[in-house]
């Protein structure tokens, strides 16, 4: 091949290659200005383009959702008050009977009353399905005070996470808006409902629970706590917070920390999920409402009656944790819905006496006292009387005698001691009482004896008057029958046993 040919063939090459890197910087080029000219458009963007919506939530009336689980209406139940310091609230249609997570429902008008665009993404688009904008898009209509309508719907996600494509109906632009202020439009109308059955008051509002009733098909007696009027005085608890006591099925102390929630906790009670609204009769019986296993009665001193009714326990298997997880249907009166509540949560479901006794079995403040008396067998009898409210001005009496006033607090700071090991609710005693102890108060708020039956060299059975209540060490009579013998002496008085 001859050097013209050659060099021609070298100058085609040459040429080819040149053309290829000529297009290659070309279409760089052209991305880059495709890219510049995007961003162009975003950023200048003059901002009354970008305002889609001028009104506020407070001029909203209603609001259409149409979803993937449906059609349903927000409406408007109360108007803000300025005078009055209250917001705007809104509610499900129909379900304006029930609890709502105001705050959540109010969303929907406040994202969008006044919108903004974030950005034009597209002008005359001919394919809003490319942006998920089309007939399957979750759709909002804001129905407004004047007459006017704001309808929309909204898109898929863009690519910076943090937007989505919009569109107002009947307009072919596509806008990019926060995905916060469109992203409860996708929720079905349960989501707006609260799974807070019973609102708590504010902590300094709380009423006082007179009392907390348990009842159970498992059980053969039911719980009652009492409130107790001494427990607002700080000094007669005698070692126990507790402003409660068991009244049945037996007498009992508190453990502050177990009953505490048992007592106020129907106040603020968060259900897992919502089983049925405005449930049929078919419905509650599908859920054993119509016999429930249970209920809860709260009554308070500001004159309300809270009753938690408890149905079948349900337990539904996780495929996806292979776990069980069981719940109790509830239904709080006056509360046209079916809760399920996490078995964990539903403390009523499963409370046992044993659970919230405290192990005191005496804890009246000393100089409350207004009589006490202790018998034993093979022991003269010890009848005391107290006058006085405090150790200052206290007197005591044994028998008709008075007794030094210290050596007598120090006997019943061994009574206090009296400890229970555990409830006992259908003991049997073992023949008569080897020891007897009877105490009643100055103002007759309570009165008591308490018998302890020796079982065997181990066990014994306590009953407050006349109920089996609990049980304790045997060896605690011996230590009561020598606390007798020693209170005539100068002798310390045993405070422990074993």
């Amino acid at each position: 091949m001859n050097k013209k040919i050659l060099g021609l063939i070298g100058g085609v090459v040459l040429i080819a290659g040149l053309a290829g890197a000529v297009v290659v910087v070309s279409n760089k080029q052209d991305k880059e200005e495709s890219s510049q000219s995007e961003a162009a458009s975003t950023t200048t963007a003059n901002a009354e383009d970008l305002v889609l919506s001028t009104q506020t939530k407070d001029d909203v009336v209603s609001v259409d959702v149409t979803n993937s689980t449906g059609s349903y209406t927000i409406i408007r139940t109360a108007k803000a008050d300025e005078e009055a310091g209250t917001d705007t609230v809104f509610a499900v249609e129909g379900w304006e009977d029930v609890p709502t997570d105001a705050s959540l429902a109010s969303t929907l008008a406040n994202n969008i009353a006044g919108l903004s665009a974030t950005s034009i993404v597209a002008e005359d688009c001919d394919d809003m399905e490319k942006y998920g904008l089309g007939e399957d898009a979750p759709k909002g209509v804001l129905t407004f005070d004047d007459g006017s309508t704001f309808a929309f719907r909204a898109g898929n996600s863009v690519a910076d996470g943090e937007n989505s494509y919009f569109a107002v109906e009947g307009d072919d632009t596509v806008y990019s808006v926060m995905t916060s202020l469109v992203a409860n439009y996708s929720k079905a109308a349960e989501d707006f409902m609260s799974l807070t059955m019973l609102e708590a008051p504010a902590e300094d509002e709380y009423p006082i629970v007179n009392s907390l009733t348990v009842e159970r098909e498992d059980m053969e007696q039911d719980i009652v706590l009492s409130y107790m009027d001494y427990a607002d005085d700080d000094d007669s608890l005698g070692g126990t917070a507790a402003s409660h006591e068991m009244t049945e099925p037996i007498p009992a102390y508190l453990s502050v920390e177990r009953s505490s929630d048992l007592i106020t906790g129907i106040f603020g009670a968060k259900a897992s999920s919502i089983l049925k609204i405005h449930p049929e009769d078919s419905d509650k019986a599908q859920y054993g409402l119509d016999e429930p296993f249970g209920e809860v009665v709260m009554d308070c001193d500001d004159g309300n009656v809270y009753t938690l009714v408890i149905g079948d326990r349900f337990v539904e298997h996780d495929d996806e944790t292979g776990s069980d997880e069981a719940y109790y249907p509830v239904m709080l009166k006056g509360v046209d819905v079916i809760y399920a509540m996490a078995e964990g949560d539903c403390l009523w479901a499963t409370v046992e006496p044993t659970d919230i006794a405290s192990s005191l079995v005496i804890a009246t403040y000393v100089w409350d006292l207004g009589e006490l008396s202790m018998k034993a067998d093979g022991m003269e009898d010890m009848n005391f009387t107290i006058e006085g409210d405090d150790a200052d001005t206290a007197v005591v009496k044994l028998n008709g005698e008075t007794v030094e006033t210290e050596r007598f607090r120090l006997l019943y700071t061994f009574l206090l001691k009296t400890t229970a090991e555990g409830v006992e609710l259908n003991g049997v005693p073992n023949g008569e009482p080897e020891a007897t102890l009877y105490f009643r108060t100055k103002n007759g708020s309570k009165e008591q004896e308490i018998c302890f039956y020796r079982q065997d060299d181990f066990n014994c059975l306590i009953t407050i008057n006349g109920e089996s209540s609990f049980t304790c060490r045997a060896s605690f009579i011996d230590a009561f029958k020598k606390n007798m013998e020693l209170f005539d002496t100068d002798e310390d008085f045993v405070q422990t046993w074993s």
